[in-house]
């Protein structure tokens, strides 16, 4: 582990601090905790986070070697600034971007400051759950002949929910176009031969970017890019991660990072046979019980619950009550990210009858909340533009209308349940009579809506009179 060794040696010196940062290595006064003097700047020893030579560089090729990458990069703003960078390596102002609807905020966020145009690829729908999926084939291929000229394609793989996209299928697609294929696998930095899931970097993707802090023993906030960019593309990442990521960088979350790398690289077939086997066993544990349900997609680490009758919201409030904090409830379901080491049999015990109590807290409040919806217009529209292009929204004239009034306008503002984090509405998007049916739910089950200054007025920031042709 370069970069801890060499935080170590440092360390060791027990060398005084006429440098930043401001606490000393921990010594400004007695009581500060213990991880301040592991919190160093870029000094002699340490490496340049932006231009490695030394440990970093050491600590970047062992993260290649990994995960079989022609080059990998340490992130330390999480995927959020690895989306960002793999559209600025791919994409000049005014470029179009096939991007899957249902992606981070980050990606969105993105397209808008980065001057990009997206095709928004709406998800297939799971039958039985509700729950929005990935992008088919069809849709791709739909996307690239109705709206031809993308520079690439970007999509989330997997789901939060721990549902994997079909990259063979959509892979010849984007070779038969000669454009890269981008894939936000924030939650995926455990994928791999191990763990029994493929990575989308295995399977051909251009670039993804995983959150190592998501499953893996790192800080939040770290991250990495794994990529096979053309040279010229690979100069691009690099401008834009020296630009996108802070000049001071922490030296806690490389280090995590580094720890993180040699612990996936430690994985076996038969360890995560094992520990995959423990999960199953909970799972099927849960399920015995009455008015509740446990499930997964492809990433089995990853388990869905939902309580007959009652919604998410109520089932991972009853769950925290009992001492089970997990990722977040949407609809009728809770998504937990179970740890990834095989459950003892006692914590199995002790979480099962956490869940009995949670569920009979529950049954105890009464009436169940029945109150619970998907995003109805998640797969509707497979292919689609937004109404208004991103760069003429700074130019748009903005009026306050209420939820009715702002059918059929055009939004100003991205409205997102969060967590997760998947926008309802996106900026320059039309409203739909849908969307705020959705508005509305979320606000009366008081599910946390990020954006829309006047959400709570039961209004919204709209162009009026239509756009500027």
């Amino acid at each position: 582990m370069p970069i801890i060794e060499a935080l170590c040696a440092h360390v060791e010196r027990n060398a005084t601090s006429w440098h930043v940062p401001g606490h000393k290595n921990g010594t400004l006064f007695e009581g500060l905790p213990s991880f301040f003097e592991w919190d160093k700047t870029e000094l002699r020893g340490l490496d340049d986070f932006h231009y490695p030579e030394e440990a970093i560089y050491e600590a970047k090729l062992l993260l290649r070697q990994v995960y079989e990458a022609r080059d990998s990069h340490f992130l330390i703003n999480g995927s959020t600034v690895g989306n960002w960078a793999m559209l600025a390596a791919v994409s000049q102002r005014g470029d179009r971007i096939y991007v899957q609807r249902n992606s981070h905020k980050s990606v969105f966020n993105a397209l808008e400051w980065l001057g990009l145009s997206p095709i928004l690829l709406g998800p297939e729908i799971d039958p039985s759950t509700g729950i929005s999926g990935n992008v088919s084939r069809e849709t791709l291929e739909e996307a690239l002949t109705t709206f031809p000229g993308g520079v690439a394609v970007f999509l989330t793989s997997p789901t939060y929910y721990g549902e994997t996209a079909r990259i063979e299928e959509l892979l010849p697609f984007t070779t038969a176009s000669g454009i890269p294929l981008l894939i936000d696998e924030a939650h995926g930095a455990h994928f791999g031969e191990a763990f029994g899931v493929r990575s989308a970097f295995e399977l051909g993707a251009t670039a993804v970017v995983q959150s190592a802090h998501k499953t893996l023993p790192a800080l939040t906030m770290g991250a990495w890019i794994h990529e096979r960019f053309t040279d010229d593309e690979r100069r691009r990442l690099t401008r834009a991660l020296q630009a996108f990521q802070t000049s001071s960088p922490s030296y806690l979350l490389m280090a995590s990072l580094d720890f993180a790398r040699e612990y996936r690289e430690k994985w076996t077939v038969s360890n995560m046979k094992s520990v995959r086997t423990s999960h199953e066993h909970l799972h099927q544990q849960i399920n015995q019980l009455t008015d509740i349900t446990a499930f997964t997609f492809d990433d089995w680490s990853r388990m869905i619950l939902s309580c007959e009758e009652y919604s998410g919201s109520q089932l991972i409030e009853a769950l925290a009550d009992q001492g089970l904090d997990a990722e977040f409830a949407l609809g009728p379901h809770v998504v937990c990210i179970l740890p990834l080491r095989s459950i003892e049999p006692f914590e199995q015990d002790t979480w099962i009858n956490q869940i009995q109590l949670a569920i009979e807290t529950l049954k105890a409040e009464g009436i169940p909340d029945k109150r619970y919806m998907e995003q109805p217009f998640m797969g509707k529209i497979k292919v689609s533009s937004l109404a208004c292009p991103l760069d003429q929204l700074e130019d748009a004239e903005a009026v306050e209308q209420t939820f009715e009034q702002s059918v059929g306008l055009v939004s100003l503002e991205t409205i997102i349940p969060y967590p997760p984090g998947i926008p309802l509405i996106l900026r320059g998007e039309r409203i739909t009579a849908e969307h705020i049916t959705m508005i509305e739910h979320y606000i009366n089950t008081s599910i946390h809506l990020q954006g829309g200054e006047f959400l709570h007025q039961g209004k919204l920031r709209v162009i009026q009179e239509g756009i500027r042709e």
